[in-house]
């Protein structure tokens, strides 16, 4: 049973673009900062991929110092912004060795594979180990993604 901490873009209390032209190409950034504490194996429901999107490139940006704590990241299961806890994050992004002392930008095949759906998905990610709350640790996830 794993705390899911929702941001913004998954409670829904801030607009994530959606594709109104096929092919084009739109990006988002969705960020969080630690001012409270993350608990092991405590889910952050970072991102949206919108209703019939698909992801055509993305990167991680760490700040600050999360010492050895590494994440792993994708698609959640369930609805988004629900606190179900049976909802799990995938790694189709992320495998959970990604350090978070640098860009990642891993280019995973699963990722370009996510088949686009009907209902917008959470993405989200997964700790290692607890992070301690501290307003100089940030985690941007930068998404391009079409229709």
């Amino acid at each position: 049973m794993a705390t899911i901490i929702h941001s913004k873009h998954a409670l829904g209390t801030a607009a994530t673009p959606r594709p109104q032209t096929a092919g084009a190409v739109h990006a988002v950034k969705f960020r969080h900062t630690f001012s409270a504490a993350l608990a092991a194996a405590a889910i952050l429901e970072l991102g949206v991929l919108p209703s019939y999107a698909q992801i055509v490139g993305y990167k991680l940006i760490p700040e600050g110092d999360f010492g050895a704590v590494t994440a792993s990241g994708g698609i959640m299961t369930g609805e988004l912004g629900a606190d179900d806890d049976a909802r799990v994050a995938g790694t189709e992004l992320f495998s959970a060795a990604t350090a978070l002392n640098a860009v990642a930008a891993p280019d995973k095949a699963a990722a370009y594979n996510v088949a686009p759906v009907e209902a917008a998905r959470g993405i989200g990610l997964q700790f290692s180990g607890a992070v301690a709350a501290d307003a100089t640790k940030k985690l941007t996830l930068i998404v391009f993604y079409s229709q």
